[in-house]
């Protein structure tokens, strides 16, 4: 199915969930997997069969050792863009996001992987385009400076004059999944109801590192 022709009404109410730890991913933004274990293979191939739609969800790290951890209930649902299976078995997959759901429930299912049920209903801004502010080019600039102090201070690189180039909104989203914040921050990010209100999340994210370095810092020298 192409991506123009997705709406509410021809999203599946039940998707296989992918979860992975301190991963998030939003609409319009690419998440490359690379698939290896059983339970995910039969996932992608059960997908590419059907529908090509997969969700993504953090586990919840309070009983992440459980066979069946509990997961956040935001997530963000993708379709299969690009696969391509490798000699050894595993799945090369690029899945682009469309839209945020919420978990209602997990299906019984004899499938190693899990299915649940969910609603895309809290977030169907997602696939309107033309309701999609875009941020100031002054606040964008703001944003970069800080996080490339905040990429210094964890010894992170990255092609700034490539991400310089990207679209304000595009950008805070990839910014929100690529920092390495934890698990909790960046849930609080997905479940943002705005742009404007996650470019706000992410600015106080990176400033409340900047300022803990920056009194430890001060400490040290004192």
């Amino acid at each position: 199915m192409k991506k123009s022709k997705i709406n509410l009404r021809n999203l599946p109410e039940e998707i296989p969930i992918f979860p992975l730890s301190n991963v998030i991913f939003f609409p319009n933004t690419v998440m490359p997997l690379n698939i290896f274990e059983p339970r995910y293979k039969q996932m992608i191939e059960d997908s590419l069969e059907k529908n090509k739609f997969i969700g993504m969800a953090q586990p919840n790290l309070q009983n992440l050792q459980s066979q069946k951890p509990d997961i956040f209930n935001i997530g963000c649902v993708g379709i299969v863009q690009q696969h391509k299976k490798t000699s050894d078995g595993t799945y090369l997959v690029n899945l682009e996001g469309l839209v945020r759901f919420k978990v209602i429930k997990e299906l019984k299912t004899e499938k190693l992987y899990r299915t649940f049920k969910v609603s895309y209903l809290d977030f169907s801004s997602d696939l309107e385009e033309n309701n999609k502010k875009e941020i100031d080019t002054k606040s964008t600039l703001e944003l970069i400076e800080k996080t490339k102090k905040f990429f210094k201070m964890f010894q992170l690189s990255t092609d700034w004059h490539m991400i310089e180039k990207v679209e304000p909104n595009r950008l805070i989203n990839s910014l929100a999944m690529i920092c390495p914040f934890t698990s909790a921050e960046k849930q609080r990010l997905l479940e943002t109801t705005s742009i404007q209100e996650r470019n706000e999340i992410l600015n106080q994210i990176i400033n409340f590192y900047i300022l803990g370095n920056t009194t430890d810092s001060h400490k040290k020298i004192h």
